[in-house]
C-alpha cells in the first residue's frame, strides 16, 4: 500500500510540475519560462551553439549579449516593433519594445526565460511617454496593487478587444524565437555549411 501511494505521489508530482513547452498568455499571466529538450547535446555544446545563434540572429551580437557564464548561462536583449500592439477605436497601434531573455543550459536541455519586456510610448498631449515595463502577471507578493490581468482580460478569460493583439503577439514572438533557437541547437551543421553560395 505504501509503495502504491508513493507511485501515485511521484506521478502527481511529475504531472503537476512538468515544464511548459510553449509560452501562453492567459488571465493567470504569461508563462514563467520554457524548458526545451535537445537530445544528445552536452551542456557546453548547447552554450556554444546558443552564442552562435545570437551571432546569426542579431545584427550586433556583442551589444545584445548583456551577461554570460561560460557553459551555463547567457542573458541577451532584443527589440521588436510589431509585438506590443493595441487597438483603440478600430486603429491598431504598435510600440517599439525591448526584451531580455536568459538562457540556462544542462545536458540535453535548456531553459528560455523572458525576464524583462518594455515598450516605448511616444509622448503626446495625453501621456509623457518614454520607456515603461510591461507587466505580464499580477505580483503575488503585493497586496495593495490592482490586479493587472483584470485590466487586460474580461471576466470570461478572453482578452479585452483593446488588448487582443497584445495578448496574441507576445507569446507568438517568444515561441518563434525559442523555435528558431531549438532548431539551430538541434542542427549539427554550422551556419556556413547550411546554404550553397
Amino acid at each position: 500500500m505504501k509503495y502504491l501511494l508513493f507511485l501515485l505521489f511521484i506521478s502527481f508530482s511529475i504531472l503537476s510540475f512538468g515544464q511548459d513547452s510553449t509560452f501562453t498568455f492567459t488571465k493567470n499571466g504569461f508563462t514563467d519560462f520554457v524548458v526545451s529538450k535537445v537530445e544528445g547535446k552536452l551542456q557546453a555544446d548547447l552554450y556554444k551553439k546558443a552564442l552562435d545563434w545570437i551571432s546569426v540572429t542579431y545584427k550586433n551580437p556583442n551589444v545584445v549579449i548583456k551577461a554570460k557564464i561560460e557553459n551555463e548561462y547567457i542573458r541577451f536583449e532584443g527589440s521588436n516593433s510589431n509585438m506590443i500592439c493595441t487597438k483603440i477605436l478600430g486603429l491598431k497601434t504598435c510600440n517599439l519594445s525591448t526584451y531580455q531573455i536568459e538562457l540556462s543550459f544542462k545536458d540535453g536541455k535548456y531553459k528560455f526565460d523572458v525576464i524583462e519586456l518594455k515598450q516605448y510610448t511616444t509622448p503626446s498631449q495625453y501621456t509623457s511617454g518614454g520607456w515603461s515595463e510591461i507587466v505580464l502577471s499580477t505580483p503575488k507578493d503585493v497586496q495593495d496593487k490592482p490586479d493587472v490581468m483584470n485590466s487586460i482580460f474580461a471576466e470570461d478569460g478572453e482578452p479585452k478587444k483593446m488588448f487582443r493583439f497584445y495578448v496574441e503577439n507576445i507569446p507568438i514572438e517568444f515561441n518563434s524565437l525559442n523555435k528558431s533557437l531549438k532548431e539551430f541547437l538541434s542542427n549539427d551543421k554550422i551556419p556556413s555549411q547550411q546554404k550553397d553560395w
